[in-house]
């Protein structure tokens, strides 16, 4: 079980974060990922006596390490480093691998200078696909864990390896999550052995029996993970962390920044786009969200911590949870009022349906509706447009719509508090000034300003809109109202042939319009409660100051 740390006087407080990464080499895996960079751009920007961090960059798209390392660096998400302390940008060397190889796929040479120097190890490489198959997931979720494991125990210089884990490895459980580890269901050693000589179809089997339980095999094989862990880290520094959902920045950078759709942009764009505008559940569950910089920020403060520990000889592993749902809730349904207010207020350019947001109706019933649209709609949509000269487009669309909802569901299926004393133990063993640079305190957060950010960050670096155009907000505004005008008109048809069929007549209008307008209202009315939000003018402004005034590179036409 973990170790609590407790909060304690100025006496126990660990030295500075830059001054225990002084001189050091950092290994860290997952570097080119949505946590990696903000990672990467902390550790350059406020731990000035960190020595060299080694980015294990898998080669990708005909690109080697070195060409996708640069194109990282050449983003938006590196303008405050390449503005301050362009530099810095040389401490970093990214060495080609691959976490599914042993060690890492390193070329001998690489591998050597990487155990002799490192003494910190960051390992946040994971398969991020929850559909993923049990074969994929346990080769770089379990396996992967364990050859990096593997290196760390020949890092002679090595204090302090910090396992990035999640918070949902415990979601067959319910209500209070504690900052420990669980029994686990199976076996590390005999999960990775069936993998070597099962079929995929045996495999396919053990993940649809445990996915009851897990959700998905990501959830499962991070869940085995954590025991491999405690089970070969014994005689290594270590430390656990376990984040929840994770968004765009809160305030550390670029305000609601984000390079990927995942979780809670996922489910946003879903509410925006109109292509899934409920996801039925019970509102007053936590929708547990935590900003990337809170996660970034975290984790350096504990490897940092691990450092220190590892100083005083002791030989503990620390779980600690970076999440909001114990120290600063945020529910499901105040997530939908967000989502709702901003979307509406302020569209996507480019949307399949009005957009809407809410948690009304059940599960099954939603998910055989996308079904419908999927197997009916889909490919009836994609006849007529073959006529016309298009290519199949709608059948796939709302097989993907119909996954990302799937995928969403269960994480808003049961009330978890992942408890989190850790976390303030954590902050307050640090120093004052460390508190304020490296701020992962949850308690903090404003929902309102923060989620309306986290919108407008979709919008400007996800879906690629003009977030600075008007006009682009005008037309965007017309076409919801375009949109709206269209579903009135579906309801009231699809009304018309439900009277024709219950009273035998073509002309029972009265009838019509009451089950037509009954199903529009259904569908689009009352979804939401409107909130005040946060402008656009106020986003814009604090997105160019963040900036440093630079022009979004996706709004310069070629």
């Amino acid at each position: 079980s973990a170790r609590l740390i407790i909060p304690s006087c100025t006496m126990d407080r660990m030295p500075d974060v830059n001054s225990l990464f002084a001189g050091r080499t950092v290994f860290l895996t997952g570097g080119s990922g949505f946590v990696g960079k903000v990672v990467i751009e902390k550790f350059l920007t406020a731990v000035p006596d960190i020595k060299r961090i080694y980015v294990l960059v898998r080669p990708a798209k005909g690109k080697s390490a070195d060409q996708r390392w640069a194109d990282i660096n050449s983003g938006v998400m590196f303008n405050r480093v390449r503005a301050d302390c362009p530099e810095t940008l040389e401490k970093v060397v990214p060495v080609e691998g691959d976490i599914t190889i042993d060690d890492m796929g390193l070329k001998e040479e690489d591998l050597q200078r990487v155990l002799e120097e490192t003494s910190v190890v960051l390992h946040c490489a994971a398969t991020v696909r929850f559909n993923d198959t049990l074969r994929n997931a346990i080769e770089l979720n379990v396996k992967g864990v364990k050859r990096m494991i593997d290196m760390c125990k020949r890092m002679p210089k090595l204090d302090s390896f910090v396992h990035c884990s999640t918070a949902y490895v415990n979601v067959e459980k319910e209500g209070d999550i504690e900052e420990k580890q669980y029994p686990v269901v199976c076996d590390p050693y005999k999960l990775i052995d069936a993998q070597s000589w099962m079929s995929d179809e045996m495999l396919n089997g053990i993940a649809d029996s445990m996915c009851k339980k897990y959700f998905n095999t990501y959830c499962f094989t991070k869940h085995v993970a954590e025991e491999l862990v405690k089970l070969e880290c014994v005689d290594l520094p270590t430390i656990i962390m376990r984040p929840s959902i994770i968004a765009g920045i809160w305030k550390d950078g670029i305000p609601g920044w984000s390079d990927a759709f995942q979780g809670a942009t996922a489910c946003a764009l879903g509410f925006g786009t109109g292509t899934v505008p409920r996801m039925p559940s019970n509102g007053e569950f936590p929708l547990d969200v935590v900003p990337v910089d809170v996660v970034s920020n975290m984790l350096i403060v504990c490897a940092a911590y691990r450092l220190h520990l590892t100083a005083l000889k002791d030989r503990s592993m620390p779980i600690l949870h970076c999440a909001t749902s114990h120290l600063n809730m945020m529910s499901v349904g105040t997530y939908c009022n967000y989502c709702g207010s901003v979307l509406t207020k302020y569209p996507l350019e480019k949307t399949m349906l009005a957009p809407g947001a809410g948690i009304r109706g059940s599960p099954v019933a939603e998910d055989a509706f996308h079904a419908f649209k999927q197997h009916v709609v889909g490919p009836s949509l994609d006849r007529f447009g073959g006529l016309l000269g298009k290519k199949p487009f709608w059948e796939k669309t709302f097989g993907k719509v119909r996954e990302v909802y799937g995928v969403f569901m269960p994480f808003i299926s049961k009330r978890w508090i992942y408890r989190s004393e850790n976390m303030i133990a954590l902050i307050n063993r640090m120093q004052p000034d460390d508190v304020e640079k490296f701020d992962f305190d949850v308690r903090k957060i404003d929902w309102t300003d923060y989620i309306s950010d986290v919108l407008f960050g979709m919008k400007a670096f996800l879906t690629k809109n003009d977030i600075m155009s008007d006009k682009k907000l005008e037309m965007a505004r017309r076409n919801a109202k375009i949109f709206y005008g269209i579903e009135i008109v579906i309801a009231l048809i699809f009304g018309w042939l439900l009277s024709v069929i219950l009273t035998g007549s073509v002309s029972s209008y009265p009838i019509a319009f009451f089950i037509g307008f009954s199903i529009y209202a259904y569908l689009n009315i009352g979804m939401f409660t409107y909130l005040p939000v946060p402008t656009i003018e106020n986003y814009r402004k604090r997105l160019q100051e963040a900036m440093r005034m630079d022009e979004l590179n996706n709004n310069v036409k070629a």
